[in-house]
């Protein structure tokens, strides 16, 4: 099972279903739709899985708002116009 993981101020929106995709750079290694994946602040113990309901490119300056682009930028050095957006379904909260 593929583990993403979160900056810990991502935890309760997640948990509490506020959050529902996460923006990430492009990778091999990313889950694809119909993988479950566990989700952890870094290499701790996961807090929640969840299932991959959809994977798209996306353009952060153009495809979502300006805060949450910003919230994006905040976590990589820079953006290239080029991410994918990795919505998902919550299906069991471990803490």
């Amino acid at each position: 099972m593929k583990t993403l993981w979160f900056k810990s101020e991502f935890v309760a929106p997640i948990l509490s279903g506020d959050k529902c995709d996460t923006i990430r750079k492009p990778s091999n290694r990313l889950p694809g739709v119909g993988d479950e994946v566990a989700f952890s602040v870094g290499p701790r113990r996961p807090f929640a899985r969840a299932v991959v309901v959809a994977v798209e490119s996306i353009d952060p300056s153009r495809d979502v708002s300006s805060s949450r682009a910003a919230q994006v930028a905040g976590c990589y050095d820079r953006l290239d116009g080029h991410m994918v957006r990795i919505d998902f379904r919550l299906i069991d909260k471990l803490e």
